[in-house]
């Protein structure tokens, strides 16, 4: 592969980032006419349009994200390549863009950093949060961090942890509306739903009698768990929350579990990258680093 060839992948892969000619320009430095004759050198090669262009968008084909992907793969590749001479060199260097919901930034990943930094200084962490799914390929994320099961296809996960769930409220909302014995008399019971999820008034439990969906209703419906979970502490009603998220309100009081003979079925948390391998170097070590640190953290776990 000629030098010229990888240049004109680099800008594909712009483009597709940003969505625009006029982006990719900004992020590559290159002046937008030579972007656009570069793209045009790249589909005559491959014989097939990688865009749809309009005057207000551009869009990947069918065949853009399939070449697309395999660009991602190269490009990993090559950086994988530097990051080994670096490394042999010395520690691990460079950055790592990582997405995740802000709950697990602010309860689980943020608290391991500092034992992370410690270990590989010339490593820049910078993490995108959001409580919504980031496009790893428009975004530049190296890696993100999802929770539950995956829907999105050209991706690929590795599973990193599991966590409990637990239905919790606040002491003070408990003394006025008293404490459910069974998932049913949750209908009396003012629920705070997750909005972001596709059924929020459906919560799924098992039990000695096999598992059951009980339909809650509530005046409060939270796009984030951290606003669901402030609600809870603010008294406000009963809410399904990760384990995690609860660890030292259980402890001190400030929270209540529920319905503990019922539990939910655990979920999953998934290290996701862009293109299979593309973990690799200091992207596989900060993997592995937070797969060790989670399971550590289970051994702190609030007691079933």
């Amino acid at each position: 592969m000629n030098s010229g060839l990888f240049e004109h992948i680099e800008v594909f892969v712009a483009i597709a980032r940003a969505r625009s000619l006029t982006g990719a320009s900004i992020a590559t430095g290159i002046a937008q006419a030579t972007i656009s004759r570069q793209l045009t050198a790249l589909e005559e090669r491959l014989g097939c349009r990688l865009f749809l262009r309009s005057t207000r968008a551009i869009s990947l084909t069918e065949r853009g994200e399939l070449f697309l992907r395999h660009a991602l793969r190269l490009q990993e590749g090559v950086a994988e390549a530097e990051d080994a001479l670096r490394e042999g060199e010395g520690k691990p260097r460079g950055r790592i863009r990582v997405a995740c919901s802000n709950g697990f930034a602010k309860k689980l990943l943020i608290p391991m950093l500092s034992e992370w930094q410690g270990r590989y200084p010339e490593v820049r962490i910078e993490l995108l949060l959001s409580d919504q799914l980031s496009q790893l390929v428009e975004e530049g994320v190296d890696v993100a961090f999802r929770i539950g099961s995956l829907q999105e296809s050209g991706l690929f996960a590795r599973t990193v942890g599991s966590f409990e769930r637990f239905v919790v409220a606040a002491p003070e909302y408990l003394k006025l509306h008293g404490r459910p014995d069974r998932p049913q008399q949750l209908s009396r019971h003012q629920c705070i739903l997750l909005s972001s999820l596709e059924r929020p008034d459906l919560w799924h439990f098992d039990g000695a009698e096999g598992g059951e969906a009980i339909q809650v209703a509530g005046r409060l419906g939270m796009s984030t768990l951290d606003a669901v979970y402030e609600a809870v502490l603010a008294g406000l009603g009963v809410a399904i929350v990760p384990a995690w998220f609860c660890v030292d309100e259980l402890a001190d009081g400030r929270v209540s579990r529920l319905l503990a003979d019922f539990p939910l079925s655990p979920r999953t948390i998934s290290a996701v990258t862009a293109a299979r391998g593309a973990a690799g170097g200091k992207i596989a070590l900060f993997v592995e680093f937070v797969e060790a640190a989670l399971a550590a953290r289970a051994g702190r776990q609030p007691p079933a």
